[in-house]
């Protein structure tokens, strides 16, 4: 007989009745670009959208924290940690390509490789983000972009866990996708997209592809430990060009730098907190 003795416990039990893979005390520097941060309480890894339903359906029982943790970029962990539960997707990989362009990926599909797949398939669309490091989920979540692409304006409909309703389908006119951001919320989890692409001639794209990749190594720093850029630009300007025009690029702090080559980046170069 398993005697429980408090919430967390009763947790962990329930989450290995599920069958859903989980870590207590897990540290979350292992799973940020930037490679900081301090342990998860509970650290939970679904595989399938059916465990991640399971997984927030078992959570809504109880009164914890949670988190959604996609590739790691664009985060700044605390040392001390998170309490509460931490759901990390990168689990949840399938990609389908479909016929007319259409592409189907869970949340946790590397971004990156995303678009390699649809440029080497003749897919225009999302080549402009092949330097973006983060998940499917994360991007969309955040609609990230770069050089005049944003996520947003290549989806056609995304499948996602709303808190204590289970399974739900939005279409791209349900999502306000804005600068760096969406409305899809803290209730909403973003489990899968479907995102509607354009055919065109694969040996043209892969070139627009290669160019945005070299502008991003001869602009950004590559190769580093980083949480891409730090600050988002204001209305008046660039963030980067503010920081560099007060002289602070390569200010160093411990083990935190700016970079020399982008000053909107903050790089850990291995002792930072």
């Amino acid at each position: 007989m398993i005697v429980v003795n408090s919430p967390m416990e009763e947790l962990a039990v329930g989450l290995r009745d599920t069958g859903v893979s989980f870590r207590l005390e897990e540290p979350l520097s292992r799973y940020t670009t930037i490679g900081l941060g301090g342990p998860a309480e509970v650290m939970v890894f679904p595989s399938s959208i059916d465990e991640l339903r399971r997984t927030i359906a078992l959570l809504g029982a109880y009164e914890l924290p949670i988190r959604i943790l996609g590739g790691g970029s664009n985060l700044l962990v605390s040392d001390d940690g998170l309490r509460g539960v931490v759901i990390h997707m990168g689990g949840m990989k399938v990609t389908r390509f479909h016929d007319g362009g259409r592409i189907e990926a869970e949340a946790g599909v590397h971004f990156p490789q995303l678009v390699r797949a649809a440029v080497g398939r003749g897919l225009r669309g999302l080549e402009g983000g092949v330097g973006i490091p983060g998940s499917v989920g994360g991007v969309l979540a955040m609609n990230a972009g770069a050089y005049g692409f944003s996520m947003g304006d290549w989806v056609d409909n995304v499948t996602v866990i709303v808190s204590g309703k289970g399974l739900a389908e939005l279409t791209r006119d349900q999502v306000d996708f804005r600068y760096r951001s969406s409305s899809f919320g803290d209730e909403v989890v973003v489990a899968r997209c479907v995102l509607q692409l354009e055919e065109d001639d694969r040996g043209a794209i892969r070139a627009e592809m290669e160019q945005q990749l070299q502008v991003r190594k001869t602009t950004q720093p590559v190769g580093v430990k980083s949480a891409g850029c730090i600050f988002k630009n204001p209305s008046e300007g660039s963030a980067g060009k503010i920081i560099e025009d007060l002289g602070l690029k390569g200010l160093k702090i411990g083990g935190a730098r700016v970079s020399e080559v982008h000053a909107n980046f903050i790089v850990h170069d291995g002792h930072a907190k």
